[in-house]
């Protein structure tokens, strides 16, 4: 019986609550307007906007050729548009330090920061050298490190170079670190060789 008594409180309070939310939603509607696409987009156009004018600050020529990782400030680490639409720059250390350079350049203080522990041009560096191996000619096609590679690129979330491996080989990661980089700013992964077209 009581077992009765609960299911039924449960069922009328789930009723209420829904009779309620449609009443709401009822009243809702006559006051607010629907949400049209072009306003649920401004954020993240606005963030974009944002991120090519913090490249371009960097570098004006950066949509047609890769900047020199000089281009980038020491305390840039990177930066993303978050799933709220906002533009966040990451900045190496305390987050708040370089913030008044920053809405300088944007010519406003509608982003965030975020703190890192390598900068961007730390990164860069690194994919500098890891770009030189790759097109050097006299690395033997059998090297430990190429035997494995799968890919590589600067992580902005991981704030970090991620190497992908086929496999993740000891001699390969030690290969890298002796012929490449040593940086800690570099993680391995596990990753697939990508398909050529």
């Amino acid at each position: 019986m009581k077992k009765y008594t609960l299911s039924t409180l449960f069922v009328a309070g789930i009723f209420t609550l829904t009779m309620s939310c449609k009443q709401q939603t009822q009243k809702s509607e006559n006051v607010i307007q629907p949400q049209t696409e072009t306003s649920i987009q401004a954020p993240e156009e606005r963030s974009t906007d944002l991120h090519n004018k913090l490249m371009s600050s960097f570098n004006p020529n950066w949509e047609v050729e890769e900047p020199a990782p000089t281009d980038y400030p020491e305390y840039y680490g990177g930066s993303f548009i978050d799933n709220d639409g906002k533009f966040v720059v990451c900045v190496v250390g305390n987050p708040t330090q370089h913030r008044s350079e920053i809405a300088t350049i944007l010519e406003t203080d509608d982003f965030l920061t975020e703190s890192c522990t390598y900068s961007y041009r730390e990164m860069m560096q690194v994919m500098d050298k890891i770009d030189a191996f790759l097109s050097d000619s006299s690395i033997p096609t059998d090297h430990p490190f190429l035997t494995y590679f799968a890919g590589a690129g600067a992580d902005v979330f991981e704030n970090r170079v991620v190497v992908q491996l086929t496999e993740l080989n000891d001699a390969a990661i030690q290969a890298f670190k002796k012929d490449i980089s040593n940086s800690p700013a570099v993680m391995f992964e596990k990753g697939d060789m990508p398909v050529l077209m």
